[in-house]
């Protein structure tokens, strides 16, 4: 199943969760709260992508992985400067 197709709204807004989701000590939690929320409000249209039968979770899986990656692994200049340390 292809996703349709989003647009920059939609894929700033699940970027933005996705990076808070990675970056947040427990992204497990707030993922869950999240997705509490999401069935609360039934904001599907906003908010549906966090739910995993949602056409645009795939993308959101992406982004969060993508940003718990780029948090494991130091960019070149920061491991420099921590080595200089």
């Amino acid at each position: 199943m292809e996703a349709p197709p989003a647009s920059a709204e939609e894929k700033h807004r699940i970027e933005r969760v996705a990076r808070f989701v990675a970056r947040d000590g427990d992204g497990d939690m707030a993922e869950a709260l999240l997705l509490r929320l999401l069935k609360i409000t039934r904001n599907g249209r906003r908010w549906g992508f966090l739910a995993p039968d949602h056409p645009l979770y795939p993308y959101y899986l992406q982004q969060k992985v993508s940003e718990q990656c780029r948090i494991l692994r130091p960019r070149p200049a920061a491991a420099a400067a921590a080595a200089d340390r």
